[in-house]
């Protein structure tokens, strides 16, 4: 009987949900060494929703709900928080990593809330895939809240795929198709999958249950709103965010060393540090594949075997892409004070 209470509130939950706001997947991954998956929560008003037990899966295997304990996603974000309120990030098999919920917060301070599952071993295939939002881990009871079906479109459909997809056409959440292979209604990840830096986003917020509701973009933005646009980089492999940084040794705001950066294609990063007259005082270790987006590099002058009087200093980026065969370099100029 406890257990098909819990079903019963879900589903309330759920109905009640759905006529003010929608709960939506927002972004996924895959290829990656943790494939995760974005959910966000669209209204017009100012909604909230305990998503704690509710599934984000792709059925197959085992799966288990997201929480023990509730975990609140909203449409806004709210001041009170240190984190992005409208977005839950759900990693599908790190078992092992205590959730981030309503009473513990954002732990560990990347800006949003993170929710660590022990679903399906193989998580998302980079082939033909599917990934719901449930009330439970199977397609074919009704209780489907968002679904999004993805396809390399290589003529050889899995059949355990379709027969998701089939349970979620039955319902109403997935758009049927008319062609000779039920791919063709699926979103196109191209033909080899998604690269690992490459994510597949949401750009409609008006949920149409199709292929037409997400596209393919380079950004992955966990956490944040997508960027489904695309961006024109020419030869361009990052640009410093910042060309004049402060850093005071031990200070609240200016004592981290960040170095703010903008990815555009995978590259592997490295930093140097040069005196005004160009005496080489720190190189860094390589940052290999950095993936497109938002960057952050770190010089720490208490870290040096000598430390630096204070002063101004150049500090040179370089990045390499050998399949693109690019390299750039930009300099930027840091003011380091040990006056507080």
């Amino acid at each position: 009987m406890p257990r098909i209470r819990k079903y019963l509130l879900i589903i309330i939950l759920i109905l009640k949900t759905q006529l003010s706001a929608q709960l939506l997947i927002n972004e996924l991954v895959t290829e990656t060494t943790s494939d995760w998956v974005e959910l966000t929560l669209a209204s017009p008003t100012q909604q909230s929703m305990d998503i704690s037990g509710l599934y984000v899966t792709m059925y197959y295997g085992t799966n288990e709900p997201l929480a023990a304990e509730p975990v609140t996603i909203y449409s806004y974000d709210r001041a009170e928080t240190p984190y992005d309120d409208r977005y839950v990030v759900v990693h599908l098999t790190k078992p092992d990593i205590p959730d981030e919920t309503d009473r513990t917060g954002d732990t560990n301070g990347n800006g949003y809330i993170d929710i660590y599952c022990n679903n399906y071993f193989g998580s998302l295939w980079n082939t033909d895939g599917v990934v719901a939002i449930d009330s439970d881990d199977d397609p074919a009871n009704g209780g489907i809240i968002d679904f999004v079906f993805y396809s390399n479109r290589d003529g050889s459909p899995s059949e355990a795929i379709l027969a998701y997809v089939t349970g979620a056409q039955s319902y109403g959440q997935w758009r049927g198709f008319s062609g000779e292979s039920p791919q063709e209604c699926a979103a196109f990840i191209g033909k080899k999958g998604l690269p690992s830096y490459m994510s597949l986003s949401r750009k409609n917020r008006a949920d149409t249950n199709s292929a037409d509701d997400v596209a393919v973009t380079n950004i992955q933005t966990p956490g944040a709103p997508n960027i489904t646009a695309p961006l024109f980089m020419g030869n361009r492999l990052f640009k410093p965010l910042r060309k004049k940084i402060t850093i005071i040794p031990g200070h609240c705001l200016f004592g981290s060393g960040c170095i703010p950066v903008f990815v555009f294609a995978p590259c592997v990063i490295k930093l140097r540090i040069f005196t005004v007259t160009g005496i080489a005082i720190h190189e860094s270790p390589l940052f290999p594949s950095v993936n497109p987006g938002l960057c952050t590099l770190f010089w720490n002058p208490l870290l040096q075997h000598r430390r630096p009087p204070t002063g101004l200093y150049l500090c040179k980026i370089e990045a390499v892409n050998p399949s693109l065969r690019l390299a750039e370099e930009e300099i930027i100029y840091i003011l380091l004070s040990h006056y507080r």
